[in-house]
């Protein structure tokens, strides 16, 4: 019986441990993440306003909808 009631023990610490150990990664990756204010580049946001200018998407009787990219 305390071979199980240790075991029991040993696990729930450990688990406790491994959540503090994770959301202490999580409050330094977001930190990391809110002093660094990287966005995406000019030619990027150009490229997908592109996409989305040439995207349709049209309904069909007999295909239901149709999505076309408009080159």
């Amino acid at each position: 019986m305390k071979e199980i009631s240790t075991l029991i023990y040993f696990v729930s610490n450990f688990q406790a441990d491994s959540e503090n150990s994770e959301r202490e990664s999580l409050d330094l990756t977001l930190t990391r993440m809110e002093k660094s204010e990287v966005g995406p580049s000019e030619r990027t946001i150009e490229n997908i306003m592109n996409f989305a200018r040439s995207y349709e998407v049209l309904e069909s009787e007999e295909a239901g909808f149709v999505e076309m990219n408009l080159n």
